[in-house]
């Protein structure tokens, strides 16, 4: 047996994160909620760090009021003097949801960071329904990975509790359940990806005549498809109103709109002047080592912090620039647009965007608004975003005679009338998306 044995060089490229990139990606990433506990945390372990008292709470209900009524008094105060008054604490709450309970199901199953990041990011792009809102393509192009990497932890994603999580569609939502329960059968699977419409009909002759089946077993297929959840994002809904505070704010002032950030949400960071005068006097090497590194490590988190806001407040003046006819008219005037037109403006790559809306909220005259609903992909009709022809679509559909309900084909006409091109297909796809259902179906007698 002959061994040969060689000595080669090889060049080959490696992305090396540093600590305090990683830091900053991961501060950019997160609610004003998770920043706060982060904040808390590192002033616990870094004597260096101090942290400023908050000033009184904000009554949000006054300041709503205010921003409403479009007057620019600078005397006016948000801040309530009046100890039965409503502090943020009575209304603004946060608890647990679909997103963090997903996101400590992946941190368990998977150990490589890039993966981990590939999840996180499919998690991110979830709707409230717990449907995947984005293509796996536009993920991958955000990610710069390849659309393989994006299925694989898709799979992943589709794996984790409750069933039907990370669905693309209503079809494939209800095929995982069936999978979460053993329930193994092609007729069956079929029917739901092929034939959901004709069940909602009610055709079910038609049904037994495709696939040569008995009119019991589509009994017992309806009873089945019944226990199933079409939408399992909405088990972490709560009944009660929840409030949720934002990170940013845009209000008319002088005539026209500005945008600031909430600067009294977040916990202000200062370095100890303590500690600055220790390190000149101290004389031992090793406690002036612990201190300058105390100091970087403070120096490093402010740093990423301010780094967030800029980042937060850029976006935010950009969409603003870009859906002015939103802020002055209201919802129906929203306009498409895209992650990449933001991230191409200011220079930012598309995931620094993605990472920057995730979880952040935008106080407006017309309510509060997750950052990313603005972001909106066009439909055919390029002067209407996909949200604004929904709730048109919605509008249209209460105010239908109830016994003589729109069809989609109807629905289409009424669109046109108001300079809307779109198709019946698509029509039916966002009724579909807002959980409305067919014609037929909300016809009352």
């Amino acid at each position: 047996m002959y061994m040969n044995f060689k000595l080669n060089i090889e060049q080959s490229q490696k992305l090396v994160i540093s600590q305090q990139l990683k830091q900053s990606l991961q501060i950019l990433n997160m609610t004003l909620q998770e920043l706060e506990v982060e904040i808390l945390k590192e002033s616990m372990e870094n004597p260096v760090l101090e942290v400023e008292e908050k000033r009184d709470e904000i009554d949000w209900e006054k300041f709503i009021a205010h921003v409403s009524s479009g007057s620019s008094d600078d005397r006016y105060s948000a801040y309530s003097d009046d100890e039965e008054g409503l502090g943020m604490e009575k209304f603004v709450g946060y608890e647990a949801g679909m997103y963090e309970y997903l996101k400590g199901q992946v941190g368990c199953l998977l150990k490589s960071e890039a993966d981990m990041d590939v999840a996180l990011e499919i998690i991110n792009s979830l709707d409230e329904r717990g449907y995947l809102s984005d293509s796996t393509e536009d993920i991958a192009s955000r990610l710069g990975v390849d659309e393989e990497d994006v299925l694989g932890m898709l799979s992943v994603v589709q794996s984790l509790e409750p069933a039907g999580i990370g669905a693309r569609n209503l079809s494939e939502c209800l095929v995982l359940q069936l999978h979460e329960n053993g329930i193994k059968d092609d007729r069956l699977e079929n029917i739901i990806n092929s034939d959901l419409e004709l069940l909602s009909m009610k055709k079910y002759r038609e049904i037994c005549k495709k696939y040569s089946l008995e009119m019991e077993t589509i009994t017992y297929f309806i009873d089945v498809i019944r226990t199933l959840e079409p939408m399992p994002g909405r088990i972490f809904s709560v009944e009660r109103a929840s409030y949720i505070t934002p990170d940013v704010i845009v209000e008319k002032a002088d005539g026209d709109f500005e945008v600031r950030l909430n600067e009294y949400s977040t916990p202000k960071l200062m370095i100890s002047d303590y500690y600055k005068s220790l390190l000149k006097s101290a004389g031992d090497d090793a406690a002036k080592e612990y201190i300058k590194q105390k100091l970087g490590s403070a120096a490093n988190l402010i740093r990423n912090i301010e780094s967030r806001k800029a980042t937060i407040l850029g976006i935010s003046t950009e969409i603003l620039k870009r859906q002015r006819d939103f802020f002055e008219k209201g919802i129906n005037h929203l306009k498409p647009m895209i992650m990449k037109d933001i991230a191409q403006e200011l220079g930012f790559h598309e995931s620094t965007v993605s990472r920057a809306v995730n979880g952040k909220y935008m106080l407006t005259p017309h309510g509060m608004f997750e950052i990313r609903f603005f972001f909106s992909g066009a439909p055919s009709c390029e002067d209407i975003a996909a949200n604004s022809i929904k709730n048109i679509l919605r509008e249209l559909i209460d105010n239908e005679d109830k016994k003589k309900p729109l069809s989609d084909q109807s629905l289409c006409g009424l669109l046109e009338n108001r300079g809307i091109e779109i198709s019946r297909r698509t029509v039916a796809k966002y009724r579909d998306e807002m959980g409305i259902l067919s014609s037929s179906q909300r016809k009352q007698p």
